[in-house]
């Protein structure tokens, strides 16, 4: 975790993200970016350009959105913000080259040297209004630092989702407004970017910023405000004017027109007398306009012999009186400018994601090592343990000496603590610099930050160490003492062998007498070491619970494209409409259509969502006929799996959006539409839902509580049985009418490929585990057979084969391996249950019931390694020299 959160800091301080966005209704001038930069605790400010646009990839208009950088900012200014990391390539440089950044969903044409195309979403615009170019050449691949995750910007064109950002010189927008801007504020480079001080400190620090930018927008519309007032009462004295010119007749224009050509010079002197001095004199240009305009008017009139003049002057006269009565009614309804500010956690849903994903990962990591590190310390206990034992007669030797007691530990604190200290340094170097990458490498598929930075950590490294070398030293302190208190003579003979003692089972004579020899035998030999048994027990018991977790985790994670694809959503595929035809035309048109087996358009929309100070981006769904989403998509209770009904007043949400919002039956939601507009919700019902977040309206509480009908931009569609779906496609999007048809088969496809990578995660899991499982086998095994050499030599020297002596001695083996398998099951369950809890992402829940194939699985490598060792112990047996074995050490 705090690898994570400090290569994502460092990231954002090298390419300089924003602390703050400020956009208004009425757009962003230069004069509010040197506004807000004369505020306090500001370092420096910059606006920038943006613009949505279709781009056609496999007969689809998908949206992209064009975003400017300025090439003109150098790193030394303070100005710079939200630098692109160039991946691949460069930036562009002139007229018609473009930057794209490349994801999850990004079109694969996202390759330098390709040209894409694109065009306005609004089919009666040319692109080129906006742009100066509508084909651009890509020449690099990079990434934003404000785009780290999946998630792009709202926005209300197409299918209602922005597929990836294409980054172009500012140079190449012919807008006046810009669309938003950016601040950097002083005094926080040294706070954490996920922390709560840097929030505090950011509406703190900002506020200053917002109030300077709401003065600046709110003067400027002021000022706009005027000039339409001013150009509006301009018009109508026009208008008046030329109403009364209109209402004479040819003596009375006669009578006046001295008088209008005395005003209309003397506006002209006026005016021109005003230019000399270079002052701009807009109000004087108008009154000289106006009234030479009178003037024209009023000759032409008076020369009109036939009407021709009067009536073309009063059907212009009424025109302008209409536009002047709807400049009018649209100044009267202009509502003041809105402002808004977001820092990096409002402006971005996939910074806050970040942070909660890290957090996650924390929490796992706070289990797993637990369960690690207990493995190890029973191995760490057995060892120290047999050493000691096989160090009996030297110990006695060193009494016998008169060496005192500390000095004879201390050779054995120096050896165990040198080990314990080695072992530590060199496995948590190594596993600082080696594990944070690979399990990183699995949220590549959500975050694009470039890389992960893996320094050593030192205060973990003193910390394993200290933990390693006092678990270590304690066992051989506990050993070494308790042989210590024993007399030399004593301590140089071998250690008696436990004394084998009746069993239990014996007295259920029933099953004891079924037994055989061999099995008798082993029943007692492990009842009689209890403590290896246990210890081999726990070892096994651990290393197949993280086995199991490990296979469970991968079921449970691949399993949700197959719910979320095959369980909710049972349409065939989604076509996006073009929303400037009607609903009436575009269900014409699909009923028209014999190939499909059913459709119903729907409103599908990215929208804020907020519930007690909570905010998170989910989608909302309004089906056009509420009773027939069941047929294409399905709405089961989250906990009983009954089916549940869309109807008015029933709002439903998806469980995993409940989950992240502690959202419940009757709670109330706020959601904040494209365009700003804001509703209030209480949930009705939690459905099952696998990947992303949804909301479910009935059109009658959409446009109830938004106040507008909704305009369905999308259709669900079924495909009757047999159909080529290339050739369907192909055909489909001849019509105007589609922008675009996708398949299901296509999205799971799409999104399987994604969570595949979260499977590095799991691999990790797996490998460490198998690995300690070989280890904890084998080091016990070893242990038994070397405290039972004399044992193992008795009965090689009896007779036994050397079959009979692996089954002899390896079977407890088998027998603990066993045990303990069985016992793994419901310690994996557990584990198992809390990982899958834990490590889901904010988009996704995974399943979390445990699949008997894991469980196989965890069996199956578990009894592997333990056949594996046992195979590895045979040539152990083999070796073991009878006769000295047996030797006398009296």
């Amino acid at each position: 975790m705090p690898d994570m959160v400090d290569s994502a800091s460092a990231y954002f301080d090298e390419y300089r993200l924003m602390d703050l966005k400020l956009v208004s209704t009425i757009g962003v001038r230069s004069s509010d970016v040197e506004a807000v930069k004369m505020a306090d605790n500001v370092r420096g400010a910059h606006a920038a350009y943006s613009k949505e646009v279709f781009y056609l990839h496999e007969n689809k208009n998908i949206v992209l959105k064009c975003i400017s950088f300025n090439s003109s900012l150098d790193d030394s200014s303070p100005n710079l913000m939200n630098k692109l990391h160039v991946i691949e390539g460069r930036l562009p440089e002139k007229g018609g080259e473009c930057a794209v950044e490349v994801k999850i969903s990004s079109p694969d044409t996202f390759r330098i040297g390709e040209k894409l195309t694109f065009s306005d979403p609004d089919d009666t615009k040319k692109l080129t209004d906006t742009l100066q170019n509508d084909t651009f050449e890509i020449v690099g691949i990079v990434t934003s630092p404000q785009y780290i995750g999946y998630e792009r910007d709202h926005t209300t064109e197409g299918d209602g989702t922005i597929v990836s950002n294409v980054f172009l010189r500012e140079e190449e927008f012919y807008t006046n407004y810009y669309t938003e801007m950016f601040v950097d504020l002083e005094g926080l480079d040294e706070t954490d970017p996920f922390s709560e001080e840097y929030r505090k400190s950011v509406d703190e620090k900002g506020a200053a910023a917002k109030a300077a930018f709401e003065k600046s927008v709110n003067e400027r519309f002021g000022d706009l405000y005027t000039q339409a007032k001013d150009r509006i009462a301009s018009a109508t004295k026009t208008a008046d004017t030329l109403n009364g010119v209109l209402d004479m007749d040819r003596e009375e224009l006669l009578e006046h027109m001295p008088e209008w050509e005395e005003k209309a010079a003397e506006t002209r002197r006026i005016y021109e007398e005003q230019a000399d001095q270079g002052k701009r004199a807009y109000l004087e240009k108008s009154a000289m306009l106006q009234a030479e305009k009178a003037l024209g008017i009023a000759k032409k009139l008076a020369d009109d012999t036939d009407g021709s003049a009067h009536e073309k002057y009063q059907s212009q006269l009424d025109d302008a009186r209409r536009e002047i009565e709807a400049a009018q009614k649209e100044l009267d309804d202009t509502a003041d400018p809105k402002v808004y500010c977001y820092n990096r956690f409002d402006a971005s849903s996939d910074y806050s994601s970040f942070e909660g994903d890290s957090k996650k990962i924390d929490s796992i990591a706070k289990v797993f090592p637990v369960f690690f590190m207990l493995v190890a310390g029973l191995v760490c206990l057995a060892t120290m343990s047999r050493l000691m034992d096989e160090q009996r007669g030297l110990i006695g030797v060193y009494k016998a000496l008169g060496y005192p007691r500390g000095k004879i530990l201390s050779k054995y604190l120096v050896y165990s603590g040198t080990a314990a200290v080695l072992g530590a340094f060199i496995g948590s170097a190594a596993g600082l610099k080696i594990f944070p990458r690979v399990i990183y490498n699995g949220y590549k598929m959500l975050y694009n930050i470039p890389d992960i930075q893996t320094p050593l950590r030192w205060g973990y490294i003193a910390a394993c160490t200290v933990v390693s070398a006092v678990c270590i030293c304690g066992v051989t302190v506990y050993t070494c003492m308790r042989d210590l208190k024993e007399v030399p003579g004593s301590l140089m003979r071998p250690k008696p062998p436990k004394a084998g003692k009746r069993v239990l089972l014996e007295n259920w004579q029933a099953v004891w007498d079924r037994f055989s020899f061999m099995g008798k035998v082993t029943t007692r030999n492990m009842l009689r070491s209890k403590r290896r048994f246990f210890m081999t027990l726990a070892g096994v018991t651990g290393c197949t619970a993280l086995i199991i977790t490990g296979f469970g985790l991968k079921n449970s994670i691949s399993s949700v494209v197959d719910r979320q694809f095959g369980e909710v959503f049972v349409y065939d595929g989604i076509a996006v409409m073009n929303n400037r035809y009607t609903y009436d035309e575009l269900e014409s048109e699909m009923q028209g259509e014999e190939r499909l087996g059913g459709h119903m358009q729907a409103l599908l929309n990215e929208v804020d969502l907020e519930a007690d100070g909570q905010k998170c981006m989910v989608n909302i769904c309004v089906p056009s006929e509420s009773e027939r989403l069941e047929e294409f998509v399905l709405l089961r209770d989250k906990d009983k799996g009954e089916k549940l009904v869309l109807q008015d007043g029933s709002v439903v949400i998806t469980q995993k959006l409940a989950e992240n919002l502690h959202l419940k039956k009757g709670s109330v939601f706020t959601v904040t539409e494209n365009d700003g507009k804001i509703a209030e919700f209480t949930v009705a019902d939690v459905c099952r839902n696998y990947a992303f977040h949804y909301v479910f309206v009935t059109p009658h509480d959409y446009e109830k509580s938004f106040g507008t009908a909704p305009v369905y931009n999308i259709s669900f569609i079924d495909l009757k049985s047999g159909m080529d779906t290339d050739a369907f496609r192909n055909e489909f999007l001849k019509s105007s009418c589609f922008y675009g048809l996708t398949y299901k088969n296509d999205q799971s496809r799409g999104f399987l490929n994604s969570i595949d990578s979260l499977n590095t995660v799991v691999g990790v899991l797996i490998f460490s585990a198998g690995l300690l499982a070989a280890v904890v086998l084998y080091d016990l095994a070893s242990i038994n057979i070397t405290e039972r050499l004399r044992e193992i030599a008795t009965v090689k020297v009896l007779g036994f084969y050397d079959s009979e002596t692996d089954d002899y001695i390896l079977r407890e083996n088998l027998i603990s391996a066993a045990v303990g398998i069985l016992a793994g099951f419901p310690v994996g369950r557990v584990l198992h249950y809390f990982v899958t809890v834990t490590a889901e992402v904010d988009i996704l829940m995974f399943d979390h019931r445990l699949s008997f194939s894991a469980m196989l699985y965890g069996a199956l490598i578990t009894a592997g390694f333990t056949l594996a060792v046992n195979g590895a112990l045979h040539f152990s047996l083999k070796k073991v020299d009878m006769i000295g074995s047996l030797k006398s050490v009296e």
